[in-house]
């Protein structure tokens, strides 16, 4: 028996029955039980024990490693963003009334070359797992050592290998062959960047082997860099067994250029199927309805075989908006109310934003008939896609809004346009849409809202709320006139307390970037 063993046996015995005893295995036990034998047998017993421990404790060696040490990670290739940002970043993840900010702080980071010191990268981390939305703002300021870190935690892999320089080139075939779901969409869309012609050689091999959802990715990750190139492979894509895999492959063959052999059968389909026609003093819109086995609506297999028929929607957003240019006016206004309606606008706005055709773009915002056809997201890619050259425009558009006489019925529907879903692909335009002249606009007619509303109201609380988000998108500029209004302010169940504790954040946040 061990010194343990023997000292337990003495417990369970009885000290009335046995006297506790330690077996001496060690010299240095002998030497301290000495020291205990003056004890009552209780005590012996109790301090014996912690003598017993705490010799097991110091006499064992550390269990030997199991695994060799990771190897450290490489000096960051993106410099630190400076202490005051970085307390600017702590304050957002740790307060909710910031939380909003923290995109906008992403993208500043990014366009600085910055990253984070490394305690906060497994915190962004985590946040870009449960909102995806975040992903694509956290990833590139990541730097070496946020790669790093991916690497040792699977809950991460959503942004491995996204910095091309980690990447290996020559394994991406590899990976694309071997890999898992995730990691053959990560080398593929790298493989696109650096041999966008192998890259899609290997879709191609792949193509009927896999599933659908598959499929949809790979297309989804074409998106990016389209080109004639890819005109051939989409035309396969095109003749798909899956109808979502087809949609997609028409609706990306529609952003191609002219030359694109599917635009131009689009163009003319919808020269000859939908013209503008006169009637007395009256113009309409003229749809020869295609029959299910009209071959030119028709979209055929190798052998010839129909798959499926385009719909209108499709061939308006391929085809060559200048069709119509000579009686822009009045085809728009011939489609409101048209039976189909909805389709031809739906084409419409598509092929506006991906032609960033100026002249439609703005004929199809500057009617307040057509507007109210359209959803808040189709308004917001409108707008953004404008050209630069026309923000006067943007400006014109929303004082149009915001001044008009139904402005209290407008209000809400017009920050929707603004403010739109919270996503990456909105947020990168959005200083085009909030610039100081929109946002003191929108902050001068909201704070002439408010007035005239009766405190008493349900609808005054929700305008609070209203108020509150708005102070994520305005223009920082604002912040004088906003002061202002808060002091003109009569009744104490309104305030922009919040959203002025915003703008004075984010106004702090881009000072200590262009002062850095």
């Amino acid at each position: 028996m061990n010194a343990w063993e023997t000292l337990v046996a003495s417990a369970l015995v009885g000290t009335n029955r046995q006297e506790p005893s330690i077996d001496p295995t060690h010299p240095a036990l002998t030497d301290y039980a000495a020291q205990i034998q003056s004890q009552s047998a209780t005590q012996q017993i109790l301090s014996a024990a912690g003598l017993i421990a705490a010799y097991q404790s110091v006499g064992n060696s550390s269990a030997p490693a199991i695994s060799p040490l990771l190897d450290p990670a490489a000096a960051d290739n993106l410099p630190y963003c400076s202490q005051l940002n970085a307390r600017h970043l702590s304050a957002i993840l740790n307060e909710s009334r910031y939380e909003p900010i923290l995109p906008e702080l992403l993208q500043l980071l990014a366009q600085a070359g910055q990253t984070v010191p490394p305690d906060y990268l497994p915190l962004l981390l985590d946040r870009g797992k449960r909102d995806k939305s975040l992903r694509p703002l956290i990833l590139p300021i990541l730097g070496t050592r946020g790669q790093w870190l991916i690497s040792q935690n699977p809950d991460w892999k959503y942004a491995l290998g996204h910095d091309l320089n980690i990447a290996d080139p020559e394994r991406l075939p590899e990976i694309w062959q071997t890999g898992t779901r995730s990691e053959r969409t990560i080398a593929l869309t790298h493989w696109r960047k650096l041999d966008s012609a192998a890259a899609r050689t290997a879709v191609a091999a792949a193509w009927k082997q896999e599933k659908a959802d598959d499929r949809l990715i790979w297309l989804e990750v074409m998106r990016a860099d389209l080109s004639l190139d890819d005109e051939e492979f989409l035309d396969m894509a095109m003749q798909d067994r899956s109808e979502k895999v087809r949609n997609f492959a028409i609706h990306l063959l529609s952003k191609l250029p002219d030359e694109c052999k599917f635009c131009q059968r689009a163009t003319a389909l919808a020269r000859q199927y939908l013209q503008l026609k006169v009637k007395g003093k009256s113009y309409f819109l003229d749809f020869e309805e295609p029959s299910k086995d009209d071959r030119n609506w028709q979209i055929c297999d190798d052998k010839g075989k129909a798959v499926c028929i385009l719909t209108l929607a499709q061939v308006l957003s391929a085809a060559d908006l200048q069709i119509w240019a000579e009686d822009l006016d009045r085809t728009i206004a011939a489609a409101i109310g048209h039976k189909y309606e909805s389709l031809i606008f739906l084409g419409w706005v598509d092929a506006a934003c991906h032609q960033q055709h100026a002249n439609w773009i703005k004929a199809l915002l500057d009617r307040r008939s057509t507007t109210l056809l359209l959803t808040v997201y189709q308004i917001q890619q409108l707008l953004q896609s404008l050209p630069e050259s026309e923000g006067d425009f943007q400006t014109q558009f929303f004082t149009k809004l915001l001044t008009d006489p139904n402005f209290c019925e407008t209000i809400d529907t017009t920050l929707a346009w603004l403010m739109g879903d919270i996503n990456s692909d909105d947020y990168y335009h959005r200083d085009r849409l909030w610039d100081a002249k929109t946002s003191n606009l929108i902050a001068n007619q909201y704070h002439k809202y408010i007035q005239q509303l009766d405190p008493n109201r349900a609808y005054y609380y929700q305008q609070q709320n209203q108020v509150n988000l708005i102070g994520r998108y305005l223009d920082v500029s604002v912040l004088p006139s906003l002061k202002k209004m808060q002091t003109e302010l009569t009744h104490d169940k309104f305030n922009y307390h919040h959203c002025i504790e915003l703008l004075e954040f984010r106004r702090d946040l881009r000072s200590a970037f262009n002062t850095a």
